[in-house]
């Protein structure tokens, strides 16, 4: 399958590929129109990459396809020797600038932070008393208002979610997954 804009449904649709590039005959799913088109395989390029996790740094790369745009909060795998790990984009670098999206051929580098594994950080009040908590988790892991979690071996309440993009998740039952969030707020039940 692959997205195309249709000349009868007039807008982007999936087509079925009938006969194999370069020049394919394809077929519209939605209304079964069939045409020929020139369909070149998209050159791989290999940008760069700063994957970040906590205080630590690695340099890799990642595979973009010509064409692409790239932004900031894409979710991309990055290659850092023999490993390959999912990372989120958080800045792209062209000209020694910082852009918020880019078109694949100009990126220079590609700034990523780590959201297969993340460190996630949260604050226990205890009374007067606030105490910082840090543990590693899959960046999977959800966390959800007013369920009881633990992180760094501490048992508590979730009372607050304050999320990379800045918002904060007060209502009871939201939840939000470990590499989305900034800390986690909670108290001793």
């Amino acid at each position: 399958m692959i997205l195309l804009d249709c000349p009868v449904c007039l807008e982007e649709t999936d087509f079925e590929i009938l006969k194999e590039p370069p020049e394919a005959v394809v077929k519209c799913t939605a209304c079964g129109h069939v045409m020929r088109v020139t369909l070149k395989e998209p050159k791989v390029l290999t940008v760069k990459a700063i994957v970040s996790y906590g205080n630590d740094s690695h340099t890799g790369s990642i595979e973009l396809l010509e064409g692409d745009t790239i932004t900031v909060g894409d979710y991309l795998v990055a290659e850092v020797g023999d490993d390959s790990f999912s990372v989120e984009v958080t800045s792209i670098e062209e000209n020694n600038a910082r852009r918020q999206k880019l078109p694949a051929e100009k990126i220079e580098v590609l700034w990523t932070r780590l959201v297969d594994q993340v460190i996630i950080r949260a604050s226990l009040n205890k009374g007067a008393v606030t105490i910082p908590l840090y543990e590693n988790v899959d960046g999977n892991k959800a966390y959800t208002i007013g369920q009881i979690t633990s992180v760094g071996g501490k048992q508590f309440r979730v009372t607050r979610i304050k999320l990379r993009k800045g918002n904060v998740i007060t209502r009871k039952d939201k939840s939000a997954e470990a590499h989305e969030i900034k800390r986690v707020y909670g108290e001793r039940s």
